[in-house]
């Protein structure tokens, strides 16, 4: 890309050149014998490409421009899935959340345990609850509520204060 742009700086140079050089010059034999001196030399400047070779351009292979598709593809992937794990954990602790604040229960943490399945897929194992141990009481019909509204297996462990 670069040589090109000098090949067109240099056919500019020239003909600016030339330009100034035809107004500079007067009217006589020698103005004539400048414009068809001027004329080949622009020529040649034009012609350069062609007559000096072929412009190389860096151009890649298929193999190349394939193996950073898939490099590219393969990165994309992972960040959607990420993006979709944490959406998928999010939402399971909002729920839980929402489900533990109705109750009057006050929580520490919310861990939420997801597994890949495969190519395209997740499932939630689990959801650990911190809680204060004044809650253990009704650690039967905490743990079953949540059980019953997120549909996994719910493990509940208890701090004290």
């Amino acid at each position: 890309m670069d040589s090109i742009r000098q090949w067109a700086f240099g056919v500019c140079a020239a003909a600016i050149a030339c330009g100034i050089t035809q107004l500079i010059l007067p009217k006589s034999s020698m103005q004539r014998m400048f414009t068809i001196t001027c004329s080949v030399f622009f020529l040649s400047c034009l012609a350069a490409p062609v007559m000096l070779g072929p412009i190389t351009l860096d151009i890649q292979d298929d193999y190349q421009i394939q193996m950073e598709i898939q490099e590219r593809t393969q990165r994309l992937h992972f960040a959607v899935e990420e993006d979709y794990h944490q959406t998928a954990t999010e939402s399971i602790r909002k729920a839980a959340a929402q489900i533990l604040e109705e109750m009057g229960i006050d929580y520490n943490k919310i861990y939420i345990n997801i597994n890949t399945q495969g190519q395209n897929g997740i499932s939630i194992s689990e959801c650990e609850i911190e809680l204060n141990e004044k809650y253990f009481p009704q650690h039967d019909q905490i743990r079953q509520k949540l059980m019953d509204t997120l549909g996994v297996n719910v493990l509940i462990g208890y701090v004290k204060e």
